[in-house]
């Protein structure tokens, strides 16, 4: 389960990761390792919560409309709020995308066959240290 203190925790990261102070990261009603993302009252991702051997880690995902990658590089930059976000191919990947800010690797984007038709999915790793260190050493646009 996703105590009260890994949400306020995640709600910190993820308002300064997008630079959106509406974001806030509830208990999911039906899932007791997952917790949803809202922007306003509106869903913006789902955290999914994961243990293994003592460490915790979560992993955000958000659908993301299928474009040509010049707009799904523009869409990333609105998302984040960020102009140093760069979606870049993969080499020998043709499915999928990685996505960057500066040089620190943030997720990756690709066709996911669950998905809804013409979505991609972002998916990024969130760390037990990403949350305690903050985003202090993070490069700022």
């Amino acid at each position: 389960m996703i105590e009260q203190a890994e949400l306020d925790q995640l709600t910190k990261y993820l308002c300064d990761l997008f630079g959106e102070s509406g974001l806030a990261v509830l208990t999911h009603p039906e899932e007791e390792d997952q917790a949803l993302v809202v922007l306003e009252r509106n869903f913006f991702g789902r955290i999914t919560r994961d243990e293994d051997e003592g460490e915790i880690s979560y992993d955000f995902s958000r659908d993301i409309p299928d474009a040509p990658h010049d707009e799904l590089d523009a869409a990333l930059k609105d998302l984040f709020n960020n102009d140093n976000v760069q979606l870049r191919k993969r080499p020998n990947k043709s499915d999928s995308a990685e996505i960057y800010r500066g040089e620190e690797f943030l997720g990756v984007l690709y066709d996911d066959e669950g998905s809804i038709e013409g979505m991609q999915v972002f998916n990024m790793a969130i760390l037990e240290i990403d949350l305690d260190d903050g985003l202090d050493s993070v490069e700022r646009a």
